[in-house]
């Protein structure tokens, strides 16, 4: 089972500047084992929606399921133009079931199209989740669209967005009138990548301008546009890091790398994260995680250990069936952590002193320790993320990269359980793997 509870991570600053700024980040969790098991396959087709033959518009009176059909119609027909349009470049076909005269509504329209189009869109295939929904005043109706989209590629791993629209009926038909973020506590019925809530993606809230590098898409509201090459630059260098500790069934299509103004942060995806976190690696489906990172975070001396940090959780979390346990909490960022200390360039571990207070308050006989508190000090998190870091370290340089690496995709991916993982990859019980990490941890 995932958990809905965020993963919290330390930003990898220098203690001075982590007091000074207040800044972490964190890895969220999204998916189920079902929703897992159900949509493996990166390429795997929505739900095919049988089209009935076509109705008229019913007569006043008529029961509200006749309305509810033809309102399902009327928004099928229109999210078909709608999608032809964006992927075409014609705002007119995008545009062509909104309301005349709805100034707002244009503007949006507007805005998502550039925003798609700059996000180089290339699959957009939309279908309605549940039947349309009476809306308080009379002639309104409201909708859940889920659109199945892709960035660059032609194909990707499943990646939805689920948002909603308003309609009118009008003498002329059924026209668009707005649209509103998908409320976070409801269900998505007919998602194939969603097993509990949708969450907001950032296109459908911001206007952002992207660059394409080999592996990285990193996209940045227009403000930002003097940024967007070095950002760019940067990703790709963290992106060949990250590739190095691939660990599923295949490479990572793409990186996704959102850059979060204030507005923006508060926003996208699971909603504000904190004002201590810096950035978050978001499952968005069972093969897919996007990174979103706070712009004000992203300094010259912080902005490569940021990047390569969530872009490892990335490369090292996809078809997991289990990872969000707190069990293999020190797993997943401990080995985020030594991802990005494979840096080039990369000094001493910096938080080597606070493991050290870590180690003076307690004795450690156990690595497998909990994640920081909401209200944890910026020392304690440190140590707690020490401890994962040291433990990979340990588990890499004792038994190799190779069994260290199947110790984590077991554990982590595959849910078996820490001791199985440990029998399976080293010989012996977790139980006595523990020791030996806690031991040479207490040691260093």
């Amino acid at each position: 089972m995932i958990n809905d509870v965020p993963w919290r991570r330390l930003a990898l600053v220098p203690v001075a500047a982590v007091l000074a700024a207040g800044s972490l980040s964190a890895c969220r969790s999204g998916n189920t084992p079902a929703a897992v098991a159900a949509s493996a396959s990166a390429s795997a087709a929505p739900p095919v929606e049988l089209v009935a033959p076509s109705l008229p518009r019913p007569s006043a009176g008529a029961p509200t399921s006749e309305f509810q059909a033809w309102v399902g119609q009327e928004v099928r027909a229109a999210m078909k133009v709608q999608t032809e349009g964006l992927l075409s470049g014609d705002f007119g076909k995008f545009a062509g079931a909104a309301e005349p005269g709805n100034k707002a509504l244009r503007a949006e329209l507007q805005r998502r199209f550039r925003t798609l189009r700059a996000l180089h869109v290339t699959r957009f295939d939309q279908r309605i989740d549940r039947q349309p929904l009476v809306r308080a005043k009379k002639g309104t109706w409201q909708v859940v669209h889920i659109a199945q989209q892709c960035f660059v590629e032609a194909d990707c791993a499943i990646d939805e967005a689920v948002f909603d629209s308003i309609w009118a009926e009008t003498p002329a038909g059924l026209r668009l009138t707005g649209f509103q973020p998908h409320a976070r506590k409801s269900s998505c019925l007919r998602c194939v990548s969603y097993a509990s809530r949708p969450y907001s993606q950032p296109w459908e809230t911001t206007e952002l301008i992207a660059q394409v590098g080999a592996r990285t898409l990193v996209a940045v509201p227009p403000k930002y546009r003097s940024r967007l090459a070095d950002l760019s630059r940067r990703a790709e260098k963290a992106a060949a890091v990250a590739d190095r500790y691939r660990i599923g069934d295949t490479p990572v299509d793409r990186y996704r790398i959102y850059v979060a103004d204030d507005a923006s942060w508060r926003r996208w995806f699971g909603g504000y994260p904190g004002s201590w976190v810096a950035g978050v690696a978001f499952p968005t489906g069972p093969n897919r995680i996007d990174v979103e990172v706070r712009e004000s975070d992203l300094t010259a001396g912080f902005s490569d250990e940021l990047l390569t940090h969530e872009l490892a959780h990335v490369s090292t979390l996809r078809n997991d069936t289990y990872y969000g346990q707190d069990d293999v909490w020190f797993l997943v960022e401990g080995m985020a952590e030594y991802v990005e200390h494979l840096r080039s360039g990369t000094g001493g571990y910096r938080n080597r002193s606070a493991l050290n207070r870590l180690l003076r308050q307690r004795t450690l006989r156990s690595v497998s320790v909990e994640p920081p508190a909401d209200n944890a000090s910026i020392l304690d998190a440190q140590g707690r993320y020490a401890v994962g870091y040291y433990t990979v370290t340990y588990l890499s340089q004792r038994y190799g990269k190779a069994k260290m690496l199947q110790f984590f995709q077991q554990a982590v991916q595959y849910g078996i359980g820490l001791d199985g993982a440990s029998r399976t990859a080293f010989g012996k019980p977790w139980a006595s793997v523990d020791k030996e990490c806690a031991a040479y941890i207490r040691k260093l």
